[in-house]
């Protein structure tokens, strides 16, 4: 692993003389990508470190008129939530213990008739307001909507396209973050844009399909979620962002056993550009995990947060961005150093991001 840490990290300096633009290599050739590093601070564990937390080259090769291919490599030291997203008992130390190597995504795409693309491999989801990587977060932390209402990568097909005022994608995968598929059903879903009026976007999405597998098939039980997400950047150096999302999955109730573990959560976040160089994002977010299998805390619970977080803008590219959450629950899931249940965790971070 640290063979291939080294040689990404080499191509991004390699890259860096030129902040937040694009390397192009040759003729349709690409090479983007990031280095994101923290430090974190979780009240209720006690945690206090410093990061690298992301780290990604991103190739991609295009063919005019034909289509290309892109893949993405990633590094991830831990969740950027942290003990936010952890389960009940789950520390900061313990989440940021795991590193991964991977392809975050790895796919082709062929262009068709009528201005319709064609892609097929892994990709990130499109569906919900928030995007995976921090270089394209207001704030540092992923709402809960994102990590626990939504997949963050499908494999599979994709076709998309856009006429007038309103775009669509269309896909059918393996299911939700899954390389391979579990079973012999495939999952399918797919967003609906529309932009009625300049700076105004409205997207509705759905995704339905069976996850889990026996022998027989017989244990895949079907997981969907509705979303609605809504951008608004109509008035200059503000940015206004919404989102909905609802979902079941079928028998998978930890709190009523046999029944459909049902949940749903929405967020609204507001960035506002005080001068070129300094922004503000607020963020409220709520998730109400009626069936106890979401979290993981094995209860019926709903959790609110807030976020607070100003960014410094050094040169396009290079930014600095703080952050203070507080979440709450409406049950004692969070549990300290010493062993304690409570209602709340506060985290406070630093980060720093650097694109190309």
């Amino acid at each position: 692993m640290k063979k291939v840490v080294l040689g990404l990290m080499a191509l991004f300096f390699a890259a860096s003389f030129s902040p937040a633009q694009a390397v192009d290599l040759a003729d349709g050739f690409k090479l983007t990508g990031f280095v994101q590093t923290d430090y974190d601070n979780q009240d209720r564990s006690g945690v206090s470190t410093f990061t690298l937390e992301e780290a990604e080259v991103d190739v991609e090769k295009s063919i005019k008129d034909v289509g290309g291919m892109r893949f993405d490599l990633n590094y991830r030291s831990s969740d950027r939530m942290t003990a936010v997203s952890a389960k009940a008992g789950e520390t900061t130390a313990t989440v940021a213990g795991l590193a991964d190597v991977s392809l975050e995504q790895g796919f082709v795409w062929i262009n068709l008739p009528a201005g319709l693309k064609l892609t097929v491999g892994k990709f990130n989801a499109p569906i919900g307001f928030e995007l995976v990587d921090p270089n394209q977060m207001f704030q540092y932390s992923h709402a809960m909507v994102f990590i626990y209402g939504l997949p963050t990568n499908l494999t599979g097909v994709n076709l998309s396209g856009a006429a007038g005022i309103v775009d669509f994608q269309v896909y059918g995968v393996n299911g939700w973050d899954k390389l391979q598929d579990d079973n012999k059903d495939k999952t399918i879903g797919g967003r609906l844009g529309i932009t009625p009026l300049e700076g105004v976007n409205v997207g509705l999405s759905y995704i339905t399909g069976k996850e889990g597998s026996d022998a027989n098939n017989a244990a895949a039980n079907n997981l969907s979620a509705f979303d609605v997400d809504a951008t608004i950047t109509s008035v200059k150096g503000l940015t206004i962002g919404a989102e909905f999302n609802s979902g079941k999955f079928e028998k998978q109730s930890v709190v009523n056993p046999g029944g459909d573990a049902e949940w749903s959560g929405f967020l609204v976040m507001v960035n506002y550009a005080i001068t070129d160089k300094v922004s503000l994002t607020a963020r409220y977010d709520t998730f109400d995990d009626k069936g106890g299998a979401r979290f993981g805390s094995g209860v019926k619970e709903k959790r609110d947060a807030i976020t607070i977080a100003p960014t410094y803008t050094f040169t396009p590219g290079f930014i600095a961005r703080a952050e203070y959450r507080m979440t709450k629950s409406d049950q004692k899931v969070f549990v300290d150093k010493d062993g304690n249940s409570n209602d709340s965790v506060t985290d406070i971070a630093l980060d720093f991001v650097y694109s190309f």
